[in-house]
């Protein structure tokens, strides 16, 4: 009588692996150490995104400041060429005739001075010059760098047949004298009583004080 015998199935459940739970542990922390991996990654992105995104902000403003800056250094430009290209054939005309940059002309003044005074016929006519000294008009700061505005004053006193020989003079200075000058002050006094009808004598006292300004370039 012959025995058969069934083999015993296999569990498929069953496995090989003589510690499974370490398997498991195994597949975890790969899966673990990758999401740190990539959020590491991620962050690092976007933190040198950042940063370069930072840094490209500030070179934009830095070229955007030279920018306003060579803007306004070609406006400021601009704006002095055409000052100059104003104010050049003036600056020319002073230097070439009028007497105002460099020595003064004092000569020239003494010598329109007689000349009017001969013209025009005064009875009397003393004068004075004082030494040039620098002059900076009260309450009207100039700035003439690199020139130095120069002022000399011509006292005169004068006897006059009447008012009007005092602006004949001016005038003939206006005409004649080389340089630029202005009246500080006069002061008219009557001479005498009665006006008299000689030339040789003065009816009204005159005192006056012009200014001659000179502008010399400083070293």
């Amino acid at each position: 009588m012959q025995k058969s015998s069934i083999p015993a199935s296999r569990d498929k459940s069953t496995s090989n692996d003589p510690n499974p739970e370490f398997g498991l542990w195994r597949g975890t922390r790969a899966a673990v150490l990758f999401l740190v991996f990539s959020v590491v990654a991620a962050f690092s992105l976007t933190l040198s995104a950042s940063i370069l995104l930072d840094q490209a902000k500030t070179r934009f403003a830095q070229q955007e400041e030279r920018f306003r800056e060579t803007k306004t250094g070609y406006q400021r430009l601009d704006r002095e060429m055409a000052t100059t290209r104003a104010y050049l054939p003036r600056f020319r005309a002073l230097v070439n005739s009028a007497g105002f940059i460099g020595e003064e002309q004092r000569l020239t003044w003494l010598e329109a001075l007689r000349n009017a005074a001969w013209r025009i016929g005064l009875p009397a006519l003393d004068y004075t010059i004082s030494s040039r000294t620098p002059y900076r008009a009260p309450g009207f700061p100039l700035d003439t760098a690199p020139y130095q505005l120069h002022a000399s004053e011509m006292q005169l006193t004068m006897g006059l047949l009447h008012e009007g020989d005092l602006f004949s003079l001016l005038a003939e200075l206006d005409r004649h004298a080389v340089g630029l000058h202005d009246v500080a002050y006069c002061h008219l006094r009557r001479v005498g009583g009665e006006p008299a009808r000689d030339p040789g004598r003065a009816n009204i006292g005159c005192e006056c004080v012009l200014r001659w300004y000179t502008l010399e370039r400083q070293e």
